[in-house]
Parts: C-alpha cells; sequence; structure tokens
C-alpha cells in the first residue's frame, strides 16, 4: 500500500513515500481534492477569521486602555499640581 509522508523541521519540509510513487500520487491527488473546498475546511477558515478578528480588537482595547491610563495619570498630576498651587 502507497503513501506519503511530510516531516516539518523548523527550517524545512522532507517529504516522502512508500511502495508505488504512482500509487501515492492518486492517492494524495485524491486526498487533495476531498480536503478542498469542503464544508470543514470553510468552517474553519471561517473560525479563524473571527477569532483573529476578535484576538485584534482585544489587543487593541488593551492598548487603548494602558495609553488612557499613562495619559489620564500625567493630566491628574498637573491638576493636583495647581490645585495644590492656588
Amino acid at each position: 500500500m502507497a503513501g506519503m509522508r511530510v516531516k516539518h523541521t523548523k527550517d524545512k519540509v522532507t517529504y516522502s513515500y512508500s511502495g508505488d510513487l504512482k500509487e501515492a500520487i492518486e492517492k494524495a491527488e485524491k486526498e487533495l481534492r476531498e480536503k478542498e473546498g469542503t464544508t470543514t475546511w470553510l468552517f474553519l477558515k471561517w473560525q479563524y477569521d473571527n477569532a483573529k478578528k476578535a484576538l485584534d480588537t482585544y489587543n487593541r482595547r488593551i492598548k487603548d486602555l494602558k495609553g488612557f491610563i499613562e495619559l489620564a495619570k500625567e493630566e491628574l498630576k498637573k491638576m493636583e499640581k495647581e490645585a495644590a498651587g492656588e
């Protein structure tokens, strides 16, 4: 029985196969046709896009809060100095 394997390392990808190469190619092409454009792929893509948007929004809010707090503390110090000077 033919088949293909893929090994991912830090810097490269290594492909190997067992059995008959022609049969391994045919099996890989069949699996590719089955996987491309399936509802599973579409669902995973939708999940990824929504999660990425949510994470970006969440991280932007954290950045905005930090920026506000920094500026607000500076402004509060100014206001307290002015109040103490009066």
